[in-house]
């Protein structure tokens, strides 16, 4: 069965949305989250590379803060591949980032600080 590209619900015909609310949603979301794109991309960057100094000067407490400043930025902007999108729909899969983002900081905070 094929699965609606914004809420994940399994539709019979051959479209990609269930209804035109569905896709009046997502290309609003994606036109959105365009512009966003290279927030993230900086953003993870950033992260990584706050990360590699807390190596580089073996710094736990660095390094857990380059993961939860990676983890903040997938919190925050929820960009999930395009397989993880055609699982479980948009919705579902930027829920499934955010807890992601999460699981992310949580795992900082513990390499920091525990």
């Amino acid at each position: 069965m094929k699965k609606c590209k914004y809420c994940g619900r399994e539709i019979s015909n051959s479209f990609e949305f269930c209804c035109n609310k569905c896709e009046n949603n997502y290309t609003k979301n994606i036109e959105k989250a365009e512009g966003k794109i290279k927030y993230f991309i900086i953003g993870i960057i950033i992260g990584f590379l706050v990360m590699i100094y807390g190596v580089l000067s073996n710094s736990d407490f660095i390094i857990g803060g380059g993961i939860i400043v990676m983890g903040i930025v997938a919190a925050v902007l929820p960009f999930v591949t395009p397989e993880t999108g055609a699982l479980l729909g948009y919705q579902k899969s930027r829920i499934a980032g955010r807890i992601l983002g999460i699981l992310l900081i949580v795992v900082g905070i513990w390499v920091g600080f525990v």
